[in-house]
C-alpha cells in the first residue's frame, strides 16, 4: 500500500500536553466532563459520525449545529444509533472541533479560547480559526475525519462498538463518494474495510449505493433548503465566498429546478452579504458538476477558475466532483489572482 502524505499532524509526544489542550495520545490525562465534540455548520455525515466517534474515543458528548441531512439520517437509522444532540449555545463548554478548521464554518457561540483540540482532513485555508492558546491538532490528508478517528482508536486500543463502526463507515463512504472521489486514499479503503467487519456489513458498495439514493431524494425540499444543506462559507482574497453542493444520482431533477435555485441564490447572497456564491449540482452517477452562479461577477470568477468560456446559464464540468479538491481550490485561485 502506498503511504498517503500527512498534511499536518501536531500531536503531543510527551506524557502530557499544554494545560487546556486535550491529550490525543494518553486518554488518562484528560478531564472530559465538560467537553463537547462538534463539526462545522451545515453538518454532513462525516461531521455527524465523527462527533459520535470522538466522544466514544476521547470522552465528552457529541453535538451537531442543526438537524442531520437526509443522507446522515439514513445512516443513523440504518446503524440504529441516535443523532447527536443539536446545540446552538456552546458558550459554557470546552470544545473539540471536527472536520473543519476555518473560522467561517464555526458556530457563532464557540469562543476560540474554549477550543481544546482540532481533528480534521482539510487544508489550512485563508481564514483558519485563530487561537489564543496551544491546542492539540491532528490534521491529515486523508479522505475523511472518520478515517483518522478509526486509526486513532486502534492506536489507543479502544474498541469501536458495532453501531459506531457502522456510522463511521457511512462517513468514509459519504466523503469518498463510495471511493469515487479524487480525495479517496488507501487509508480510507483500509479503515472502511475494518469498520465494515466490526459492523457486520458484508457489501460496502451496496451500503454506499443506498446512501447515495438517500442523498439523492430531495424532491420534497425547497430550493432554499437544498442550497444550504451541504454548504460552506470561505474567505478567499479577503472576499466572502459561499459554495453549496448537492450530490445526487438524479441530477436532472435538480437541474430542471434551475430557476428556483437562481432565485434562492440571489436572495441568499444578498442576505448573507456574500461577494460570491456558487452552487454545484454534482452528478455522482456520471461524475459531473453542474455549477450555478448569481451574477456576472460570479460568472467571471468561474470562467477564470476553470479556464473556459461559459455559454448559457450553467457550467457543466465533466470529471469534477469534489468541492474540497477541485471546485473550491479553483475558485480560490481565481479570486486571489484578481
Amino acid at each position: 500500500m502506498k503511504p498517503s502524505l500527512l498534511g499536518l499532524t501536531l500531536l503531543a509526544s510527551f506524557n502530557c500536553v499544554a494545560e487546556g489542550a486535550l491529550d490525543l495520545h494518553t486518554l488518562s490525562n484528560n478531564n472530559t466532563d465538560n467537553l463537547v465534540w462538534v463539526g462545522h455548520l451545515s453538518p454532513d455525515t462525516d461531521s455527524v459520525a465523527s462527533a459520535i466517534m470522538a466522544a466514544h474515543l476521547y470522552g465528552g458528548i457529541p453535538a451537531i449545529t442543526e438537524n442531520p441531512n437526509p443522507e446522515s439520517q439514513f445512516v443513523l437509522n440504518y446503524c440504529g444509533i441516535d443523532a447527536p444532540q443539536v446545540k446552538t449555545d456552546f458558550s459554557s463548554y470546552q470544545i473539540g472541533l471536527l472536520d473543519f478548521n476555518q473560522s467561517t464554518q464555526l458556530a457563532a457561540s464557540i469562543q476560540p479560547e474554549s477550543i481544546t483540540a482540532i481533528i480534521d482532513h482539510h487544508a489550512l485555508g485563508s481564514s483558519p480559526i485563530r487561537l489564543p492558546q496551544i491546542v492539540s491538532m491532528d490534521i491529515r490528508a486523508w479522505g475523511s475525519t472518520a478515517t483518522i478517528l478509526t486509526e486513532s482508536a486502534g492506536r489507543l486500543k479502544v474498541d469501536i462498538p458495532k453501531a459506531i463502526a457502522c456510522v463511521g463507515l457511512g462517513a468514509i463512504l459519504s466523503d469518498a463518494v463510495v471511493f469515487q472521489s479524487s480525495t479517496t486514499t488507501d487509508y480510507d479503503k483500509r479503515y472502511a474495510d475494518k469498520l465494515a467487519k466490526i459492523a457486520g456489513i458484508k457489501d460496502i458498495q451496496e451500503f454506499g449505493q443506498q446512501m447515495l439514493v438517500a442523498k439523492s431524494d430531495l424532491s420534497h425540499f425547497s430550493a432554499e433548503s437544498i442550497l444550504t444543506m451541504d454548504y460552506k462559507n470561505f474567505e478567499f482574497g479577503g472576499k466572502k465566498v459561499g459554495i453549496g453542493v448537492a450530490e445526487t444520482l438524479t441530477a436532472q431533477q435538480l437541474i430542471d429546478r434551475k430557476s428556483e435555485f437562481l432565485t434562492a441564490m440571489t436572495s441568499f447572497k444578498k442576505e448573507q452579504g456574500l461577494d460570491y456564491l456558487f452552487f454545484s449540482i454534482t452528478d455522482t452517477k456520471n461524475k459531473r458538476a453542474n455549477i450555478l452562479w448569481v451574477d456576472s461577477q460570479d460568472k467571471k470568477v468561474l470562467a477564470d477558475a476553470f479556464g473556459t468560456a461559459i455559454k448559457g446559464d450553467i457550467l457543466v464540468m465533466d470529471g469534477v466532483t469534489s468541492r474540497k479538491r477541485q471546485i473550491g481550490p479553483a475558485i480560490q485561485k481565481s479570486i486571489e489572482a484578481q
